[in-house]
């Protein structure tokens, strides 16, 4: 096999590709540089370092005009190629949801999930049917910076982590307390006490499997002091075990009203003690801060928290 040097291709003009190109569209040196911008000296200087560097002729004078040669036209179609990728590759990024056929991934905490997953769900297939969400469970902020970090999620939906220099984060809502008891439950047969609260067995959602929690620290500034009799990971369970024990929850607003409307038999109550909300935020990375295709997604999220 005949030895061939290689090419220096870090010290080519790729400049000179457009110059290629023109030359073979045109056939002629000063179409080709009104093509491309060049003065008639300018694109012959850009021809010669075409032959050089390609060690052809490319383009030979005749009396019809210039001619490629042979090793030109072999050029011809990977030098169009390579300037349609370049392009494709400097235009400014469109996302057309309609025609998009892509999988986002997004981490969730189970209430997220709970919560936006269904009028989400709706959004898409009307909007983008062909784009597929893949989720992942998350705990904690720790987990959520990490996922977005290590590129494994596009968004993260959770309570919000501290802004960072690569970490954003868009406010989606303020989420309450409300308690939870079996319909019937005699600890709330005349209204909602404090007393009768407090003497009530109680059911704690803690995904980091804490005894106490949010209520516990509001009851010890009043002095009182609540039974945990179950501690439960995730909320999913819990409206079920309420629905056949005494036991009570204090769970999320919106998961409380949820599980009361499908019938599954418990009863949603204001809590007898004053409880602070907590913000539910989205949070991407800096890097797909300008990106069309999460940026469409950034807002399909944000809007359906509005109907939630």
């Amino acid at each position: 096999m005949p030895y061939q040097r290689p090419m220096d291709v870090a010290g080519f003009d790729l400049n000179l590709l457009k110059a290629f190109d023109a030359l073979y569209a045109e056939r002629h040196v000063t179409h080709a540089g009104l093509r491309v911008g060049l003065s008639q000296s300018a694109m012959s200087g850009a021809l010669t370092r075409l032959r050089e560097v390609f060690e052809d002729e490319l383009f030979v004078r005749t009396a019809a005009g210039m001619q490629p040669t042979p090793r030109a036209h072999d050029l011809a179609g990977p030098v169009a190629d390579a300037l349609r990728i370049v392009r494709g590759a400097l235009q400014v990024e469109g996302f057309d949801p309609e025609t998009a056929d892509q999988t986002f991934t997004i981490a969730m905490t189970d209430y997220a999930a709970f919560v936006l997953l269904p009028p989400l769900l709706t959004r898409l297939s009307t909007e983008a049917p062909r784009v597929d969400l893949r989720v992942r469970g998350m705990f904690g902020r720790d987990e959520a910076v990490a996922l977005l970090d290590g590129g494994e999620a596009d968004l993260a939906v959770g309570v919000p982590t501290d802004v960072s220099a690569r970490i954003l984060a868009r406010p989606l809502f303020r989420e309450g307390f409300a308690c939870v008891a079996r319909s019937g439950h005699p600890a709330f047969a005349g209204g909602v006490s404090l007393g009768a609260f407090v003497a009530a067995p109680h059911l704690l959602v803690s995904p980091e499997g804490d005894r106490s929690g949010l209520v516990d620290s509001e009851l010890s500034k009043l002095g009182l002091k609540r039974r945990v009799v179950l501690s439960l990971p995730q909320f999913l369970v819990a409206p079920f075990v309420i629905a056949e024990t005494d036991l009570v929850a204090t769970l999320s607003s919106r998961v409380a009203r949820r599980f009361a409307e499908t019938g599954v038999g418990i009863a949603v109550h204001e809590p007898p003690i004053v409880l602070p909300t907590w913000p539910l935020a989205m949070m991407w990375h800096r890097r797909a801060d300008t990106h069309a295709a999460t940026a469409w997604l950034r807002e399909i999220v944000a809007e359906v928290t509005t109907s939630t």
